[in-house]
């Protein structure tokens, strides 16, 4: 060992030597500053000493660093002493997975649960597009409690750089200690065919290496064996699997999960580690007939508890013989789909899958080559397949006898044949909000967020008004519509002028042919499903909740009831959307909680970007200050309820919070001031409007304009006179807010995200109007004079700094060059490099550029909800009547 107990390393005290491997040599520590133990990897010198493959690491660890996963061993730092080069880790107690094997198999129970842990982290590490690449039993801890940790996630990457590369020859583990013989064989063992031959390495790496670790866990040997490193991956390569050295009560489901996880064909492997947990939690848990299935004893001395267990059955054999025996029910039968890449595509407001009536056909929208499609994944087929013709697609729903699709895609209503081919286009639909097609060949639809619904025939034809808004009620929208139990009625969600914005004051309500009337259902609910025969489901809160019906009326039978946990087994995973089949098949998409948990981001010109320190949180509309060295953003739980407006050291990440709401409204949207003294930003407690407080917290906050909502701050004029604020929505107007006087006066009838130009002589704004493109235009801030469109096909949320005039098209960052004296003049408009953040939406922005335009600030994941994947059950609905009776609460 390098480093003697009582040396310091850093802030860091060694305590004591805890390993060594290709990973390094490892110690434990104690943190002086925060009282804790630590451990600290030192790095081998072949990282230390080469500077481009330390570079590589540090970066890699900036990366790893940004896990935050409870059945993920953490990354506290790098730190440098003398010579040597060290991570700070998280300090885990316990045995390593390697050493319980050693005592011999697990039992079936301890080992599914400790599989679900791994999948658990797995899961996580994957969404943020982190592999493992060394995934294996040594490196795997079991607390004392039972809580699982993965240890050195991503280190194999970090330490040999190539990601698409991955040279065995330079592998951390097998490059260390090469006469340990069971060290290499050990890492060989748990070697992707791919990553054996050398190919590139993805999740699927990981997926196999799982496979490898729940099969040595149940058998209690490696799945995968050889004398020497060449005869381990001579067998990862082609020796077969001896499925027989697995116990006998292994239950069907595991046994698939291990084989579907062994396929030496990436291409037929599990495509995500998420598809194998769900599939493992179908397998029933062996009974345990006496005390903790996973207690010591149980697992050394078997004769023990095998001994107890028949003095137990002797004792009560004859009672168990004569007391009536209850029905169990059979497990619920569900598969899980991957939805590629949909966390990169705006759907907060639109359904993104459906079923076939007869329940065969899943339907979903995913992202190919960062463009939206449908794709199906057939019941008796593993694969999804891709529908050709429906690129841009959204808010997919099924023909009643399953052979069509209707969608929208371009700001149109269209169909296609289920098996692809050329779209037919029905009808005009900017903006919308979902449809149904029903038995009488009907497509009933909402072609905008600000709409009544529309009805045609699905052979094309003139549309015609089926619902108007009531906004004597305050109705701003009637939107997804589903078929009702009565032929020709829809049901939809009306929702409301005044409420919050993620629907929870919704209604749902159903449009009747024999009146052709409206009528509400249910108050306080949305997006609502038929779910035969006697129930409407729909989501609160990402909570699953169950409504009886009388299905000859349709009136509530009772009151809803919350199902979450009962589906998911999960409730704090929460439920973002719901489809139900007529033959009881439910199908359903996990959402993120009460927020997409993010980090900040800083990219140049080019892209290259780094993350802000500070922990991944809700954080929204980031607005760089005036001399560019802090951020203004909101924090908050995403709901729309209780933000409250922060500041951002930008080098540092540290946070200092300026407005404090009281947990039911909340503060958004802020705005500097051109002097960078006061923030301003808007409110939706009792006296909503838009407020003003010093940005470096001292003193109360000023109203600006109380009493006015939605009244959005968006931009302050250099000279500190004006603000630039938006009013209304979805539909917004512009006006000027004098901050002398505080008097209002009108800009703009329709327009968003208005930006000042430096010099406060001109303004640029968003102009988004139903049928058309979005586009940006300039007029000059007060005075005479015209508009002048400076996007020539596309563009959204300008930016105005010095060195140009930044905005935002479909796919990329993208700058104009512009001269505002003596004469606004558009110069050349240049790509500066693809967006892949968050955009934020109309009116808002989630995005900033620095004043001097060298700087960009964005969020690492998409605002609202986050989905990747589709859970199915099938025949669910025998349950329903069960879990939610009707007249009860």
């Amino acid at each position: 060992m390098t480093l003697a107990a009582g040396t310091r390393f850093g802030p860091y005290e060694i305590l004591s030597p805890l390993g060594a491997g290709g990973m390094g040599e490892v110690y434990r520590a104690r943190d002086g500053k925060l009282n804790r133990e630590v451990a600290i990897k030192v790095l081998p010198e072949a990282v230390a000493e080469d500077a481009d493959r330390l570079a590589r690491f540090q970066r890699e660890a900036q990366v790893l660093a940004s896990l935050n996963h409870p059945q993920i061993a953490a990354i506290y730092g790098l730190e440098k002493s003398g010579n040597l080069e060290g991570l700070v880790l998280e300090l885990v107690e316990g045995e390593t997975l390697a050493e319980q094997i050693a005592a011999g198999p697990l039992p079936i129970e301890d080992a599914l649960a400790i599989a679900r842990q791994i999948a658990d982290a797995l899961e996580g590490a994957h969404e943020r597009g982190i592999v493992h690449r060394d995934l294996k039993p040594a490196n795997v801890k079991v607390t004392p409690d039972g809580k699982v940790k993965v240890l050195d996630f991503g280190l194999a990457k970090a330490l040999t750089g190539d990601a698409s590369s991955p040279d065995q020859t330079r592998s951390p583990t097998l490059t260390a200690a090469a006469t340990q013989a069971g060290v290499v064989i050990g890492t060989a063992a748990y070697m992707s065919p791919e990553q054996a031959r050398g190919r590139s390495v993805d999740k699927r790496a990981d997926i196999w290496a799982f496979g490898a670790v729940l099969y040595e866990m149940l058998s209690g040997r490696k799945a995968f064996e050889g004398e020497t490193v060449s005869d381990t991956l001579a067998a990862v390569l082609r020796a077969d699997i001896d499925w027989d050295a697995l116990p006998r009560e292994t239950p069907s489901p595991v046994r698939r999960v291990l084989r579907r996880c062994l396929d030496r064909d990436p291409k037929t492997r599990f495509r995500d580690v998420a598809d194998a947990r769900i599939e493992m939690d179908a397998a029933p848990e062996p009974a345990a007939i006496f005390g903790s299935p996973s207690s010591v004893p149980a697992r050394r001395w078997p004769w023990l508890a095998a001994l107890l267990g028949l003095l137990a059955l002797a004792s009560a054999g004859w009672w168990m013989a004569l007391r009536p025996r209850p029905t169990v029910a059979a497990a619920a039968v569900r598969y899980a789909v991957t939805l590629p890449g949909a966390d990169q595509l705006p759907f907060d407001d639109m359904p993104i899958l459906d079923l076939s009536r007869d329940g065969r056909l899943l339907v979903f929208v995913s992202n190919h080559d960062g463009r939206s499609h449908l794709s199906i994944r057939a019941r008796d087929r593993i694969e999804p397949t891709t529908v050709e013709g429906t690129e841009g697609a959204s808010a997919p729903f099924f023909s009643p006898d399953g052979q069509w699709i209707g969608f929208f895609a371009e700001g149109k209503l269209k169909k296609v044949p289920t098996e692809g081919g050329v779209a037919i286009t029905l009808a005009d639909a900017p903006n919308n909000r979902g449809g149904v097609w029903l038995a009488d060949e009907g497509i009933v639809y909402a072609p905008d967020y600000t709409s009544g619904l529309m009805r045609i025939s699905s052979r094309g034809g003139k549309p015609e008004t089926l619902t108007s808004l009531d906004a004597a009620r305050g109705e701003r929208t009637h939107r997804w519509p589903t078929y009702a139990p009565a032929d020709g009625a829809v049901l939809f969600t009306i929702g409301m002028l005044n409420g919050p914005g993620n629907y929870d004051d919704a209604r749902i309500a159903v449009w009747e042919p024999a009146t052709r009337k409206t009528r509400v259902v249910y108050e306080g609910g949305s997006m609502a499903r038929l779910a035969p025969p006697n129930h409407l489901v729909f989501v609160k809160s990402e909570t699953l909740l169950a409504l009886p019906i009388d299905p000859n009326r349709l009136v509530a039978a009772g009151d809803p009831i919350a199902l979450t946990d009962r589906v998911s087994g999960d409730p704090s995973s929460g439920i973002a959307y719901a489809a139900v089949a007529a033959d009881g098949t439910f199908a359903y998409v996990p959402g993120s909680g009460p927020a997409a948990v993010r980090s900040i981001v800083l990219t140049d010109r080019a892209g290259k970007a780094r993350t802000v320190p500070g922990p991944p949180r809700a954080y929204n509309y980031p607005r760089f200050s005036p001399d560019g060295k802090r951020l203004a953003v909101s924090i908050g739980p995403g709901h729309g309820h209780s933000d409250d407006v922060w500041t951002v050291d930008v080098e540092t990440g540290a946070l200092a919070r300026l407005t404090f709401g009281d947990g039911k409204s909340g503060n958004y949207y802020p705005a500097w001031s051109g002097d960078g003294r006061q923030i301003a930003y808007s409110t939706d407690r009792a006296h909503q409007g838009i407020f003003l407080k010093n940005a470096d917290g001292t003193g109360e906050e000023e109203p600006l304009l109380p009493d006015a909502h939605p009244d959005l701050p968006s931009d302050a004029s250099p000279d500190g006179t004006r603000l630039l604020i938006t009013r209304g929505f979805p539909t917004t107007d512009i006006l000027t807010v004098s901050m002398l006087d505080r008097k209002v006066t009108p800009f703009e009838p329709i327009g968003s995200s208005p930006v000042f130009s430096p010099d406060g002589r001109w303004v640029a704004y968003t102009l988004e109007t139903p049928g058309s493109r979005v586009q940006i235009l300039v007029k000059p801030a007060s005075g005479p004079g015209g508009k002048v469109q400076i996007t020539s096909d596309t563009g959204a949320f300008p930016v105005w700094t010095k060195n140009g005039l930044f905005f935002l098209t479909e796919k990329k960052v993208v700058v104009a060059d512009v001269q505002t004296q003596p004469a606004f003049k558009l110069g050349p408009v240049r790509e500066l490099f693809d967006m892949t953040f968050d955009r934020g939406s109309v009116p808002t922005r989630n995005y900033d550029v620095s004043r001097d335009g060298q700087t960009f600030v964005f969020m690492t994941e998409t605002s609202g909800r986050v989905w990747k994947r589709v859970d199915v059950v099938l025949d669910w609905a025998k349950d329903l009547a069960r879990l939610a009776p009707a007249g009860k609460k």
